[in-house]
């Protein structure tokens, strides 16, 4: 409840947090904005935006920290019944936004507030989007709407914290065991020792236990020979979730899209797609079908010709079968080797963690000016984590927690938490932004990476530089604030300088003889990127999409049987057997979140800008680093936040919209 400690304004006391003294935390700081807000509403003096609108955006503080708290702890420090707290929690945070935006008095001061016109553009554009957020709520509805709404999204918020913790809780406990190292021929090293250790943990010593998590699993289906083994791994981790007992998301899952359906209905919108898609830069699901049926169908051809590409190789390799999903991944890794000769494992040696963290602050300090300077001493949620100062010469403009290692009670897979926002309309505020991965730790020897998580740890980091760059005075106008259809540019177009080649020499070192990376194998990585693509033009990627939309496109209210429109998409859209899907819906982490469910196409929509965005900076004399498109790139999309609206942000960049042609360019699919 008080003001973090220590330099930079306060670090989060991450060390400190436990998870009794975050329920307690919490429920006197829901309190204490609950006072701040009402104290708003009885303000005897007119609304202007100082008493109203500021002081909305300023109220809550002490809760903000707290939550920023709770969010870290749930997904890296998941112990000690951190679950259960965040699932008691998490609908009493919407029980209150619901109270705040159907307050009819609050709604009056902050209207009145938008029709002042001597407003700054700054300030008319928070107030707006103030007013918007209430809108979304329901504060237009009658009363007796506005409650049921707010039902609804009580009940929304407990299901969605109890099917990310059914997501953690089931992949800690499941495994595949195999009896003999014979059953594994084809893994490396590293991967036998991380499957004994699991095994002795689990109690079955002299045996190997595959962990129901993305390393371990891909290792499998990429490396191991025994195509049996394949298929019982791929097996455990497509049904994450989705089996009886505790952990099944499947129940769920039907009753979340149902209550979307109908409060989506309450709010007068004809299905929640059409809701979530609203106020986004697409705009409505026809557009966002539109775009993913555009690049589905020569996707579709492609993979097509790849399968039987696949096929001809595993026919040479004695198949007696099709290909299956359990054999894609291990086809496509021997036609990489025989093909561009791109051995994953012998790429990792030049991958460390070290070298690869090198690389990342390198194309920052070129890109922007931006260094980064260790804390040693910086409260962290384990001593793995590495802390830094962020800054732009002279200016402080944040801290950087990087959590890349895979530890009990931590979420699997990679994600970007921003843990305060950067503002200065009551005193300059840093940006404190959190990295986390999931790459594992050794026993002895260098923490070596492949290909993959390098490219998982450039994608994050621009979502972080999005943050830590953020000039926007008010929090809501900050970065996350943006359409999220925008949110995955700066991300996903910051995977593009892990490719570039001069970086690669210079950092990408032998861990053991500090030799350069061949230029072969260079080679070999920029052959491999054109084939295989970034993955939203994949059908892996394509094919959970259209389930998403047209899932939460029949969520009008009614019951909805999410599992028969999956398999009802797969048949209708000729899915190929042997393409694997990247998650079925119990699984699928987005779609049970409320910041991507219906919206899951933006990575593909992201990627249109982001080819886009390289071509400016590829045709600029200086390429990549390019210091005019550098700047302009820097003023017109990381620093604003939503100070101004997505489309046009991109226009003050490019000079026009998007060219959806970009993307079908860049990977010859047009």
């Amino acid at each position: 409840m008080t003001d973090w400690t220590g330099p930079y304004g306060g670090l989060p006391p991450f060390d400190a947090a436990t998870p009794a003294a975050i329920e307690d935390a919490t429920l006197a700081a829901l309190a204490e904005k609950r006072a701040e807000v009402a104290a708003i509403v009885d303000n005897p003096a007119p609304a202007t935006f100082n008493n109203c609108v500021a002081a909305l955006e300023d109220a809550g503080r002490a809760l903000r920290r707290v939550a920023a708290l709770t969010a870290a702890l749930f997904s890296t420090r998941n112990l000690g019944g951190m679950a259960e707290v965040d699932r008691r929690l998490a609908p009493l945070h919407e029980k209150l936004e619901d109270e705040i935006a159907h307050h009819p008095q609050l709604f009056a001061r902050i209207d009145a507030v938008c029709r002042d016109t001597t407003l700054t553009a700054e300030q008319a554009r928070l107030a707006e989007v103030i007013r918007a957020r209430f809108v979304r709520r329901g504060a237009l509805l009658s009363p007796d709407t506005r409650s049921a709404i707010a039902t609804l999204n009580g009940r929304i918020s407990e299901i969605q914290s109890q099917a990310h913790a059914n997501l953690g809780a089931d992949a800690a406990a499941r495994f595949v065991l195999i009896e003999s190292e014979a059953e594994l021929v084809g893994l490396p090293e590293a991967a036998l020792a991380a499957a004994r250790k699991l095994a002795i943990e689990k109690g079955h010593p002299g045996k190997f236990a595959i962990a129901n998590a993305r390393p371990a699993v891909w290792a499998v289906l990429q490396l191991c020979h025994n195509r049996d083994v394949r298929r019982q791994v791929r097996d455990m981790w497509m049904t994450r979730s989705a089996t009886d007992g505790p952990n099944d998301n499947r129940r769920l899952l039907a009753e979340l899209v149902t209550l979307r359906g109908e409060k989506a209905r309450l709010l007068g919108y004809e299905s929640y797609a059409h809701y979530a898609i609203d106020g986004k830069m697409a705009g409505s699901p026809d557009i966002v079908r539109a775009q993913l049926m555009e690049v589905f169908r020569p996707v579709r051809r492609d993979s097509v010709a790849r399968i039987n590409m696949l096929q001809a190789l595993a026919d040479t390799d004695g198949l007696d079968d099709k290909v299956r999903a359990w054999d894609w991944l291990y086809y496509l890794d021997k036609h990489r080797k025989a093909q561009f000769g791109l051995d994953s494992e012998a790429m990792k040696a030049y991958l460390s963690i070290d070298n690869v963290l090198a690389m990342i602050f390198s194309t920052a300090q070129r890109l922007h000016g931006v260094t980064f300077t260790a804390l040693p001493e910086a409260p962290r949620v384990h001593p793995d984590v590495q802390v830094y100062e962020v800054a732009r010469g002279d200016d402080v403009i944040g801290v950087l927690w990087m959590d890349l290692l895979t530890r009990e009670g931590k979420m699997r897979g990679s994600w970007q938490a921003e843990i305060q926002a950067a503002e200065d309309f009551t005193g300059r505020r840093l940006c404190f932004s959190n990295v986390c991965s999931n790459i594992d730790k050794p026993a002895d020897g260098p923490i070596l990476m492949g290909w993959e998580y390098a490219n998982v740890l450039f994608h994050e980091f621009g979502h972080a530089m999005h943050m830590l760059m953020s000039r926007a005075r008010y929090p809501s106008l900050g970065s996350m604030g943006v359409e999220w259809d925008l949110v995955e540019l700066p991300s996903q177009l910051n995977e593009r300088w892990l490719y570039d080649r001069d970086l690669l020499r210079q950092y990408a070192r032998h861990w053991q003889t500090g030799e350069a990376i061949p230029d072969a194998m260079v080679d070999a990585i920029e052959a491999g990127f054109r084939f295989d693509g970034v993955f939203s033009v994949r059908l892996e990627y394509l094919m959970p999409t259209l389930v998403d939309l047209n899932m939460h496109l029949a969520a009008r209210g009614d019951p909805v049987d999410p599992l028969a429109i999956e398999r009802q998409v797969y048949e209708e859209l000729a899915a190929p057997d042997a393409i694997d899907p990247i998650f079925f819906l119990p699984q699928q982490y987005h779609s049970f979140t409320e910041a991507y469910a219906g919206a899951l196409y933006s990575y593909l929509w992201a990627d249109v800008m982001v080819a886009d965005v390289i071509e400016a900076f590829e045709n600029a004399p200086g390429k990549l680093y390019d210091a005019q498109v550098a700047a302009k790139w820097r003023d017109a999309i990381l620093c604003v936040g939503t100070s101004v609206g997505g489309a046009q942000a991109f226009r003050n960049f490019r000079g026009r919209d998007p060219d959806p042609g970009a993307l079908l360019r860049r990977f010859s699919l047009a």
